[in-house]
């Protein structure tokens, strides 16, 4: 599966680009658009990008999970044997502070990702600013040719960012 990443002119060439991508039977769920006038999109039927696709959330939380986890080990570690309240940190207490540390790190991991502009968009800014439409899109890798070729057709200036997605979970993204 790769994301696809690439700059529209227009409202009208995006919705051009998006049924063309429909008609390549690609579902509206992994079409995700990025425009300065978020009514516009709305008004037009596509489907606007979210946070998970506009920021860090994902990313700073799975680090927030890491960063809580080890904590939690450390503090449990450190606590391991020692009696706390008259009640001995064992095995199970480990765990529990791990999980406790893992979930609290996760909480502020998303808390900070929320605020955190994704850093791959951040060089389409100016043009989204401009008026431009940004369209994110995951695309399964036999399909990339037929896209290729229809994103050229509707916007031959259009520079298409390919990367890789980890998941293959066509709704995940």
């Amino acid at each position: 599966m790769r994301r696809l990443t690439f700059l529209t002119p227009d409202l009208a060439h995006a919705e051009t680009v998006v049924e063309e991508l429909r008609e390549l039977h690609i579902a509206e769920e992994v079409m995700h658009l990025v425009a300065k006038d978020h009514e516009m999109l709305q008004s037009a039927h596509l489907h606007e990008a979210t946070e998970m696709e506009t920021s860090e959330v994902e990313n700073d939380f799975n680090w927030g999970i890491v960063a809580g986890g080890m904590m939690g080990l450390v503090l449990g570690l450190t606590a391991y044997g020692s009696a706390f309240f008259s009640v001995e940190v064992g095995m199970i207490s480990l765990l529990v502070i791990i999980i406790i540390g893992a979930v609290a790190g996760g909480w502020v991991g998303k808390a900070i990702g929320e605020s955190t502009p994704n850093f791959g968009l951040e060089k389409y800014q100016h043009a989204i600013e401009a008026g431009q439409i940004l369209v994110i899109v995951d695309v399964a890798a036999e399909l990339l040719p037929d896209v290729y070729k229809r994103v050229r057709q509707h916007c031959p200036k259009a520079m298409v960012e390919s990367k890789h997605v980890f998941h293959d979970h066509p709704l995940a993204a």
